[in-house]
């Protein structure tokens, strides 16, 4: 990696849980090299042989950036992850697959929210008012995932 930035991909590693933040950092980095229009726009058409050079430039240069954000997202997980989603050769698919995995709304973050708040526990000679306001705060994002 070439990038100046791609050392915040190498210390926060995707392994599930962490997914929006690595998905913040992934932004980071591929803005920085100004590829990441390829997570939002679809492959372009192939060009026909008769189209002009800047056409068959436009495609081969989209296709050069998709490889290097598959490398960058591929690169910045863990290694299950990666053996996981090996087989996807198209970046925007597993980020699709991600996000249902571990997005802010998926099952997974719900119940590693629930078991955060049934987990909580005050300890031993700590503020009353900082265990309440911790389990709030639990019980705001399940409100915000749809949990009652």
């Amino acid at each position: 990696m070439t990038n100046p930035l791609a050392v915040i991909l190498q210390k926060n590693q995707l392994t599930g849980p962490n997914y929006v933040d690595w998905l913040r950092n992934v932004r980071i980095v591929l803005n920085f090299e100004d590829i990441d229009y390829v997570l939002e726009a679809p492959l372009p058409a192939l060009p026909a042989k008769d189209a002009s050079t800047k056409d068959h430039a436009i495609y081969r240069k989209w296709v050069a950036d998709e490889k290097k954000v598959r490398s960058y997202l591929m690169a910045s997980m863990s290694n299950a992850l990666q053996v996981q989603h090996n087989g996807m050769r198209d970046s925007r698919a597993i980020l699709q697959h991600l996000r249902e995995l571990y997005g802010e709304n998926s099952r997974n973050a719900q119940f590693q929210l629930t078991a955060e708040l049934y987990g909580t526990k005050m300890a031993e000679g700590s503020s009353v008012n900082d265990h309440v306001l911790k389990m709030i705060n639990a019980i705001e994002r399940l409100e915000a995932l749809g949990i009652v």
